[in-house]
């Protein structure tokens, strides 16, 4: 196949607030978990393929 670029099981994204590693973060609308920290507008890798244990923001 002439246009495949990578498996996509990570992403690199532009963090649009602080994130910390294995935190879930949505960046327009895709959902990913960080593979590390990051700043506001700082690159990182996102995972978007695998399971999860994520901890529930109490709201």
């Amino acid at each position: 196949m002439k246009n495949y670029v990578q498996p996509g099981n990570t992403i690199t994204l532009t963090a649009p607030y602080s994130v910390t590693s294995g935190d879930g973060l949505l960046v327009g609308s895709i959902f990913g978990v960080a593979a590390g920290d990051a700043a506001d507008a700082e690159t990182l890798e996102v995972a978007l393929i695998g399971v999860f244990d994520l901890t529930k923001v109490a709201s």
